[in-house]
C-alpha cells in the first residue's frame, strides 16, 4: 500500500513534497519492522532531506524523521550515529514539547535504553529522571491530561526496571509504585502496562525474598493477561515461569510444577521447541524434580535444555555454563562423580572466561566441584 502511495504522491505531488516525505518515512518505517535495515535507511534519509528543504531544519517533522533515524541505527547496532540522531531530534522536540507532541520524552527514553545498552546506567538514570522532569513540567499546565499521565508511568516503569538492575532496590520499588497508580488512573484495573508493572515489581519482591507479596502480584498479573486474552503471548509464559519459581521458594512443589509446565508449553505453542526461553524452563523444571529426588524426570530436561543452548546461544555462551553446573549436581545426586566432575570442570572453563574468577557463578560452581571432591575423600576413607 505504502509503495503504491509513493508512487502516486511522487508523480501527483512531486519527488520533494512534504506529502511525499510522510509517505517515505511511513514505507521506511515498514521496511525497518521487516528487517529491511538498508532499504529503510535509504528512505528515511530520502524523507530527511526534504523535511530540511522544504519544512526546515528545526520544524517538528525534520525531529520526528531524526528521531526514526536514530531507532533504525540503534536495531542496526551503530550507537554513535543513533545516539548522534537521537541528539539532534531532541534538540528540536524540546522547543516543540506539548502534551500533544512529546516527542522529546520518547526519545529521552529511547537514549536512556542505548546508554543502558553500553553498560552506562548512571547516564541512563539521568536521562530518564530529565524525561520525568519534561512530563511533570507538562502535568502543571494540563494535570489530567491521559497522555501526560501515561507517559509518565511508563518513564517511572522504564526508570524501576533500570534502578533494580543498579541495586537500588528501594528507589525502584517506589518507581514502581509511582507507576502502577498512575497506571491504574489512565488504564483502569485491567491493562497490559498494568500487567507488566505488576511483573516487574513482583521480581523486584522475589528478589529481597518478599515471596507473599511476589506470589500476589504475579497472580493478579496472571489474571490481568487472561481477562484480556493476552495468554498466547511470552509475556504470560515468563510470568508463568516466574510464578512457579515463588511456588518453589515457599516449598508448594506440586503448584510449581504446574506453572512450570504451563509456561513450558506455551513457550513451546508461541516460540518453537528450540528457542532459548524453552531451555530456561527446561532448566527450572529440570531442577525442581531434582529437587524433588525425580532424577531420572530431571536428566532428559537438563539435557535438552543444553542442547538447545548449544545450538541457539554457541557452546561457550554462560548459560550454557549454568546448565552443565546444573546437570553436574543432578549426576552428583546419583552418586555418578566421575561424570559430575566432567561437567562441573567444563562448566568452570566457560563461567571463567566469561565473567572472571571472581564472579558469583564461578565461585558456587567451583564450590560444587570442591564439595564433591571432599564428599569422594570422606567416602575413600571409609
Amino acid at each position: 500500500m505504502y509503495k503504491e502511495l509513493l508512487d502516486t504522491a511522487e508523480r501527483e505531488l512531486g519527488p520533494e513534497d512534504p506529502g511525499t516525505a510522510a509517505v517515505l518515512n511511513g514505507l521506511a518505517g515498514i521496511y525497518r519492522y521487516m528487517g529491511k535495515h538498508e532499504e529503510a535507511l535509504e528512505l528515511f534519509s530520502r524523507a530527511l532531506n526534504i523535511r530540511e528543504k522544504v519544512s526546515g531544519p528545526e520544524q517538528p517533522e525534520t525531529g520526528d524523521t531524526l528521531g526514526e533515524l536514530g531507532i533504525l541505527y540503534y536495531v542496526m547496532d551503530r550507537q554513535k550515529e543513533a545516539l548522534l540522531y537521537y541528539s539532534r531530534a531532541l534538540e528540536i522536540q524540546e522547543k516543540f514539547l506539548s502534551p500533544e507532541n512529546p516527542g522529546a520524552v520518547r526519545t529521552l527514553n529511547r537514549m536512556a535504553f542505548l546508554y543502558k545498552g553500553m553498560e552506562r546506567p548512571e547516564k541512563a538514570e539521568e536521562l530518564f529522571i530529565r524525561a520525568l522532569g519534561l512530563l511533570e513540567k507538562l502535568a502543571e499546565k494540563e494535570p489530567e491530561n491521559k497522555k501526560v499521565l501515561a507517559y509518565t508511568a511508563g518513564t517511572l516503569n522504564n526508570l524501576g526496571v533500570l534502578l533494580s538492575e543498579m541495586g537500588k532496590l528501594e528507589e525502584a520499588e517506589e518507581r514502581y509504585g509511582q507507576a502502577l497508580k498512575l497506571q491504574e488512573n489512565v488504564y483502569g484495573k485491567e491493562h497490559p502496562q498494568i500487567a507488566q508493572t505488576l511483573n516487574n515489581l513482583a521480581l523486584l519482591y522475589f528478589q529481597t525474598t518478599r515471596y507473599e507479596k511476589a506470589l500476589i502480584l504475579y497472580t493478579r498479573s496472571l489474571e490481568i493477561m487472561e481477562t484480556l486474552g493476552k495468554t498466547e503471548h511470552a509475556g504470560f509464559a515468563t510470568t508463568l515461569n516466574n510464578l512457579a519459581g515463588v511456588y518453589v521458594q515457599k516449598g508448594r512443589h506440586e503448584k510449581a510444577l504446574e506453572f512450570y509446565t504451563r509456561a513450558l508449553e506455551t513457550r513451546e505453542r508461541i516460540l518453537g521447541p528450540d528457542n532459548s526461553e524453552v531451555a530456561k524452563t527446561l532448566n527450572n523444571l529440570g531442577e525442581l524434580h531434582r529437587i524433588l529426588g525425580q532424577h531420572k524426570k530431571a536428566l532428559p530436561l537438563y539435557t535438552r535444555a543444553l542442547k538447545i543452548y548449544e545450538n541457539t546461544l554457541g557452546p561457550t555462551h554462560p548459560d550454557v555454563g549454568t546448565t552443565l553446573n546444573n546437570l553436574a549436581g543432578l549426576h552428583e545426586s546419583m552418586e555418578e562423580y566421575e561424570t559430575a566432575i566432567d561437567l562441573y570442570e567444563k562448566a568452570l572453563d566457560i563461567i571463567e572466561k566469561e565473567y572472571g574468577p571472581d564472579h558469583p557463578y564461578f565461585k558456587i560452581t567451583r564450590n560444587n566441584l570442591l564439595g564433591l571432591y571432599e564428599k569422594m575423600e570422606r567416602s575413600w576413607r571409609k
